[in-house]
């Protein structure tokens, strides 16, 4: 049986994505929404939720699910230290190079970016694509982002694709109920 708190954690992430809430009946600590509004920004200037770091850590799920929990929490730290110590598994570094993006370390990110690769990857940056194609627009929007960051233009926009892809990315975690 799951605690509590697990549910009272996630529920407080917000109201608005449903896909969660109807495609989650097998797991009900992820039924929640991992909405937000205003999306989370594209450098994080600190936590979002600091009452969330706790409980996502307690979560009876696997590392990589707690990491994008954290990252999805502006949570740096919580996400670098479990993607860190799992360096070699493609999805942990693969946070690990979004995490870097929006830390904002920009050329870690894309050194990341080069050393992983998973079958979900055109699933996220290019459907219809190739991994190889996925990785390329990985780098782009790394490139984009900084340029975005540094004039202030299409801030909003961007943070806009960066949720979509880190919720993408938290729900074949959170679907995959296997240590990836």
């Amino acid at each position: 049986m799951l605690r509590p708190q697990i549910n009272s954690c996630l529920q407080r992430f917000s109201s608005k994505l449903q896909w969660l809430r109807q495609n989650s009946g097998r797991r009900p600590w992820c039924r929640p929404s991992l909405a937000r509004s205003p999306p989370a920004p594209l450098s994080a200037k600190g936590i979002w939720r600091q009452d969330l770091t706790a409980q996502i850590n307690q979560l009876p799920a696997n590392l990589n699910v707690r990491a994008v929990l954290h990252l999805l929490n502006d949570d740096f730290d919580g996400c670098h230290k479990l993607a860190q110590t799992q360096e070699g598994n493609p999805y942990a570094d693969h946070l690990h190079s979004i995490a870097h993006r929006r830390e904002p370390d920009y050329w870690n990110s894309k050194y990341w970016i080069g050393r992983f690769s998973h079958e979900h990857l055109p699933e996220i940056y290019s459907p219809g694509g190739t991994v190889t194609q996925a990785k390329q627009e990985m780098d782009k929007f790394v490139d984009t982002v900084q340029s975005v960051e540094a004039s202030g233009e299409g801030v909003a926009d961007h943070e806009k694709v960066q949720w979509e892809e880190m919720t993408k990315l938290a729900r074949i975690l959170i679907d995959s109920e296997r240590e990836l």
